[in-house]
């Protein structure tokens, strides 16, 4: 597949395919799991993978129910990339990963976790998507059990279809929680499109502030020390092997011309009233 065969503004690809760019061939790999139509790229040339949303460059991925988000899918969709053995993973969010395997296997991992302990908070008696996230994600800021209930939705989901959930537990009554939940944590709207009970949520005010002055102390100096520590590390493969001055000095530019540019643009970040602006989500 060509630049010339896009004619038409776009075209149907299904897995398998091959998309040429600039002399750079992409193989296309359908990963169904975060949504129904996910795909990552295999950059043939390097063995490098573009996993889209399904890793994250920190933490774990949401799944997006109201996409089609499915968990058995997901969980073989990571087979799949498991089975490729890419050299590289490059997430649309964070970092890329040089370990993918590691961060595949972690991916996993975690999973595997929180629906085990989804499955034990059921059947210690919790029937509504607040009490499993209430129990399952205790120790998590509650900013965030919102979208923990989506996986958590889509993990009930997955234990429905191996029948490992307990025979007392109703998925009617646990369906009709997702309302009371949505009322707690913020604003919802039925999913009109699909015709289901699935809901899209809508962050409160309180969880979607954004400050100007935060995000400007980030840009400063504590980024730069941060950057030239992580590509420092990135570079240390084995604890003994010493950088050559050649990487040294590279690295130093870029973070000297890094200091320039921000205290150049510092004027854009700057607002009148010295406030702190909120975004909600739509």
């Amino acid at each position: 597949m060509m630049t010339d065969d896009w004619s038409l503004g776009y075209t149907s690809v299904s897995g398998g395919e091959d998309i040429c760019v600039g002399g750079q061939r992409l193989n296309v790999v359908f990963a169904p799991g975060h949504t129904d139509g996910h795909v990552a790229l295999l950059h043939v040339n390097t063995h490098s993978l573009i996993v889209g949303d399904h890793c994250v460059g920190q933490g774990s991925a949401v799944l997006d129910i109201t996409s089609g988000g499915n968990m058995t899918e997901y969980f073989h969709s990571t087979y799949k990339f498991l089975d490729l053995s890419p050299h590289v993973l490059i997430p649309m969010h964070g970092r890329v990963n040089l370990w993918p395997k590691h961060m595949l296997c972690g991916y996993l991992k975690n999973r595997r976790s929180r629906e085990a302990s989804i499955l034990k908070a059921i059947e210690s008696g919790a029937e509504t998507l607040y009490d499993i996230v209430s129990k399952v994600y205790a120790e998590v800021d509650r900013s965030f059990w919102i979208a923990a209930g989506s996986n958590v939705r889509l993990h009930v989901d997955h234990l429905a279809q191996q029948n490992k959930l307990p025979k007392g537990f109703s998925l009617e009554s646990f369906s009709g929680s997702l309302v009371e939940f949505a009322e707690k944590f913020g604003k919802y709207e039925p999913n009109e499109e699909s015709g289901t009970r699935n809901f899209r949520f809508k962050c409160s005010n309180q969880h979607c502030e954004f400050s100007i002055q935060k995000f400007q102390k980030t840009c400063r100096l504590r980024f730069i020390v941060r950057w030239g520590l992580a590509y420092l590390g990135s570079r240390i493969q084995l604890k003994h092997q010493k950088l050559s001055m050649s990487k040294l000095l590279i690295s130093g530019a870029v973070g000297w011309i890094c200091c320039i540019l921000l205290s150049e643009k510092q004027a854009y970040f700057q607002i009148k009233s010295g406030r702190g602006v909120q975004f909600g989500t739509p």
